[in-house]
């Protein structure tokens, strides 16, 4: 049987045309990371969603992936005036209690979680959008440090080598809500 896990991929060019590389976005059903959603997926209200952002074809050992922004619409379109930020400038909204931010600027992979959420009653369609950037890992800098308030706190030389932007959805919230 092929399972098609639930995810989004954007090709990318590197600067200088030294190479393509790919940004994925995987939602996970687990804390490990090892079970992705499958095709639609129906989610439940204050269900854990565990999300991954990783990019693939760099190498490893000289770039990191950096979530810059991570936020949700109820129609698909990043713009849209309605708009739930999940992670801004590289750490939770503080505004968000349920975002936990796992991992990010150390390796190939981000990954975060939050709770399930719907914008209004009527509305049962939630998109997710992201931008990330590549991190020179050479200068040492690109881990995120937030403090307990969830506030970048650090200054950090910027180290950005490229940016990318990922969409996914819609997440659907299944009718028994």
């Amino acid at each position: 049987m092929e399972i098609n896990p639930l995810e989004s991929i954007v090709h990318k060019k590197l600067p200088a045309g030294q190479g393509i590389y790919q940004v994925k976005m995987v939602l996970y059903q687990d804390a490990e990371f090892s079970q992705p959603f499958n095709g639609s997926v129906n989610m439940e209200l204050n269900q854990q969603m565990f999300v991954e952002v990783r990019v693939e074809g760099v190498d490893s050992r000289q770039f990191a992936t950096v979530i810059d922004k991570f936020w949700a619409t109820p129609v698909n379109d990043p713009h849209h005036s309605i708009r739930w930020d999940l992670i801004s400038r590289e750490c939770p909204n503080p505004n968000d209690d349920t975002v936990e931010l796992l991992q990010n600027g150390v390796s190939t992979s981000s990954r975060f979680s939050f709770r399930m959420f719907v914008f209004t009653a009527n509305s049962t369609k939630v998109y997710l959008h992201c931008a990330v950037h590549l991190c020179l890992l050479s200068g040492n800098h690109c881990s995120t440090h937030c403090d307990s308030e969830h506030h970048w706190r650090e200054s950090r030389s910027v180290e950005i080598h490229d940016s990318a932007f990922i969409s996914m959805g819609p997440l659907m919230l299944s009718e028994t809500n």
